[in-house]
């Protein structure tokens, strides 16, 4: 998570004086989280100056206080150091009482499964509302501040790269992306060397190698854990996750000098091409407690893919009558989660070590469906992750997530509400559902876990489920989809709105489909693509 430097407070203060004297920026970022912050590290670096726009609004006890209690109650129970000395039971008796205690006001966000590491850094649901259809549940879950979800400390911070097959499709279920699938190999390179990749290169059939930094051997437990897939499946070939710590980059852009940070700004909207082709972004200020706007002829949207999108459909005028990039009728639809089930129990002890690492090492099982053998490269699976960490008595915990991909259609799709939130910005519907396939392969997928369980000896808290709601993988993706056709898309092979130069939408929001591995990855290597582009523009 990003410091509270000298070079930081000073990027505050001069936001504060910028916008009073109704500067124009160089550049407009909003959002700070994976692709925001990477934006706008890349932009300063540039000698951009950069105005970054961030929702998260951090507030005394005295205006939070039971949140603030709740938050420090949960932080004692969950730590890898503190659950190894607890008994199970007692661990997941406490989780449970004060995820009660928490829906108070996240009655949604209390459904993360990291949630209990950083409560404050989730958004309050009473004042960040949404709706869905009575029988089509999504879970939205959402974080506000610096780093974004990445920076929760229970987050899994895996990096992996898609596969020329996720770019290239050859069933027909799923669109081409519109730049042949190497193109965006520089920019994994370029995010990978920022990231500092923990791992080693396996030479996967499923997994495309990563740049790593810091080179590393399976410890002993890990060694015991893919011993024992090897040899109980032939067709499997378990793998070291790709991991890293949350990238500083907000803090790298400070440090240039030509960061502007604007904290608690509420992003609603855009006008596009006002004057002179520079664009309007109107924002709630909760600071002054008003709405404002900031000018710049160039502006990225990273505020997270179903947020970014929000703001283009509330950005409706009579130029644009369905907000930015509705004329396609790809605005809002497309919505894509993965879906998939998750088991968790506890089994011999390992030798796993405790440290604050715990979070981010895990044993990847690329396409764990192909375990006996059968599968082509072309039929879609599913992917395994499996962590584990010690526990008191001799034991060990272990966590096992499987995640399959979602297609895109356009029935899943996101409208503006006649609702508001707590700042009179229209809030979304989310109309998203599984079709009968995805629940399949769900289903698939958690029989698979608990076959898992089984082989390394682990016994199971209760009976695997499978994640019947869209949302809970929180790896929301689609809703405003880059092509090559702007008849069939919102943005253009390099994450720039067709309706609107000089608009660009550099998070999740772009996928024209999602594969079956963790999206951060590929979305930082889209924005560094999207970056790079700008810059090249900005140089002619």
């Amino acid at each position: 998570m990003p410091r509270s430097g000298t070079s930081l407070e000073s990027s505050v203060l001069n936001a504060r004086r910028a916008l009073e004297k109704g500067t124009h920026f160089d550049a407009i970022v909003v959002g700070a989280g994976a692709s925001g912050g990477l934006a706008a590290a890349l932009l300063c670096e540039a000698g951009l100056t950069t105005l970054v726009l961030d929702a998260g609004y951090p507030q005394p006890f005295w205006r939070r206080p039971y949140q603030r209690a709740l938050s420090l109650s949960l932080a004692s129970i969950s730590t890898p150091r503190v659950t190894a000395m607890l008994p199970p039971g007692v661990v997941w008796r406490g989780e449970r009482l004060l995820r009660s205690l928490g829906r108070r006001r996240q009655s949604m966000q209390t459904h993360c499964y990291a949630w209990p590491s950083a409560p404050e850094q989730f958004v309050d649901d009473v004042d960040n509302p949404y709706e869905t259809p009575e029988d089509r549940p999504f879970m939205w879950l959402r974080t506000h501040g610096l780093g974004g979800r990445v920076a929760v400390p229970l987050h899994g911070r895996q990096y992996l790269r898609h596969n020329v097959h996720d770019f290239r499709a050859t069933d027909g279920k799923t669109p081409h992306w519109p730049f042949e699938p190497h193109a965006l190999d520089p920019f994994y390179d370029l995010v990978e060397r920022r990231l500092g990749l923990s791992g080693r290169a396996e030479h996967s059939r499923w997994l495309p190698n990563s740049i790593i930094t810091h080179n590393r051997e399976p410890d002993h437990a890990e060694q015991l854990i893919m011993a024992r897939i090897a040899d109980r499946y032939e067709g499997v070939s378990p793998v070291l996750g790709r991991y890293a710590p949350p990238l500083d980059a907000v803090d790298d852009a400070a440090r240039t000098g030509k960061l502007l940070l604007r904290r608690g700004a509420i992003a609603a909207a855009v006008e596009p091409g006002a004057a002179n082709g520079t664009n309007l972004v109107r924002f709630f200020d909760r600071e002054t407690g008003a709405f404002r706007t900031a000018r710049s002829k160039l502006v990225m949207l990273g505020a997270g893919s179903l947020e970014s999108t929000r703001i283009l459909l509330n950005s409706a005028s009579d130029r644009f009558p369905g907000g930015i990039g509705a004329r396609s009728g790809m605005l809002g639809a497309n919505v894509m989660d993965h879906v998939g089930a998750k088991a968790q129990g506890t089994g011999p002890d390992l030798g796993a070590p405790a440290g604050n690492d715990v979070a981010g090492k895990c044993i990847y099982l690329p396409r764990f469906d192909t375990r006996e053998g059968g599968e082509t490269a072309d039929a879609r699976g599913y992917g395994a992750r499996l962590y584990c960490s010690p526990a008191i008595g001799g034991q060990s915990y272990f966590t096992a997530i499987a995640d399959a991909e979602m297609f895109p259609r356009q029935t899943n799709r996101l409208t503006l509400s006649k609702k508001k939130d707590a700042w009179g910005i229209p809030i979304l519907h989310i109309d998203v559902s599984y079709s009968d396939e995805e629940r399949a392969i769900a289903r698939k997928s958690a029989d698979a876990l608990e076959e898992l369980a089984d082989v390394l000896g682990v016994k199971l808290n209760g009976p695997v489920s499978w994640q019947g709601t869209p949302g809970n993988s929180i790896h929301e993706v689609g809703s405003a989809r880059m092509g090559d056709d702007p008849a069939l898309s919102v943005l253009d092979p390099f994450s720039q709105c067709w309706d609107a130069p000089g608009l660009y939408v550099i998070d999740g929001a772009a996928f024209p489909s999602e594969g079956n591995q963790n999206p951060t990855l590929t979305i930082m290597a889209l924005t560094a693509r999207a970056c790079d582009h700008v810059l090249q523009e900005h140089a002619r």
